[in-house]
């Protein structure tokens, strides 16, 4: 048996059409979107930017803050603890320990990454952990009073105030001070505290104190 071979013949119109359909856009779409899901694709693309806002937000950490207050004015923000807040007129923000900047030293300047703890110490409100020492005069419900010295920790501040947990020579107190920041006194406090005598601890040895105290 014979083979045979079907040849077609060449046409420049066929020719033409493949040219045209291989250059079609809408052809090239329909293979893309067939060739890729679009939903990853976008997925993929949000991916991407995040990555790419996340790395220059840390690359960004560094950059100095600035605080334009305008007409060229400056503050000054007491942080406590002989820290002050001082926005600059060309508007850096540093922190010095003098409340008077041509007297003062810069501590730091303030960076991106110190924002979050500089909110915290702005606040008017917050937890801190701070020792102290204190002295004052207590006295108890049978009326042994007398001076009393000792230390503790400050754990909690309010505006002006902070409350206080110590133990002295003879007993164990509670207190809220009221900080002297306005006196340049910026670690001082003075304060009322109440508290249990070591002696007869478990009934009701009560004891009051009028103190002062200082942060370390």
């Amino acid at each position: 048996m014979g083979k045979y071979t079907i040849s077609e013949p060449f046409s420049w119109k066929k020719l033409w059409e493949g040219l045209l359909g291989f250059l079609n856009p809408t052809l090239w779409a329909k293979d893309l979107v067939s060739l890729f899901n679009v939903r990853k694709i976008i997925i993929y693309a949000v991916i991407i930017a995040g990555v790419f806002f996340y790395a220059y937000s840390i690359g960004n950490q560094n950059v100095p803050v600035q605080v334009d207050l305008g007409y060229g004015r400056e503050a000054i923000v007491n942080l406590g603890n002989g820290e002050y807040l001082w926005i600059q007129k060309s508007g850096e923000v540093c922190v010095i320990d003098n409340a008077n900047p041509e007297k003062a030293k810069i501590l730091r300047v303030i960076k991106v990454k110190d924002l979050g703890a500089l909110k915290g110490k702005l606040s008017a409100i917050g937890f801190q952990f701070q020792p102290i020492a204190v002295v004052g005069y207590g006295m108890g419900i049978h009326g042994d009073g007398g001076l009393e010295t000792g230390v503790g920790i400050s754990f909690f501040r309010y505006w002006h105030g902070s409350v206080e947990a110590f133990l002295t020579q003879k007993g164990v107190y509670v207190g809220t001070s009221y900080r002297l920041d306005r006196l340049s006194l910026s670690n001082s406090s003075i304060g009322i505290a109440v508290g249990k005598g070591y002696q007869d601890f478990t009934n009701s040895n009560y004891r009051i104190m009028i103190y002062g105290s200082i942060r370390f």
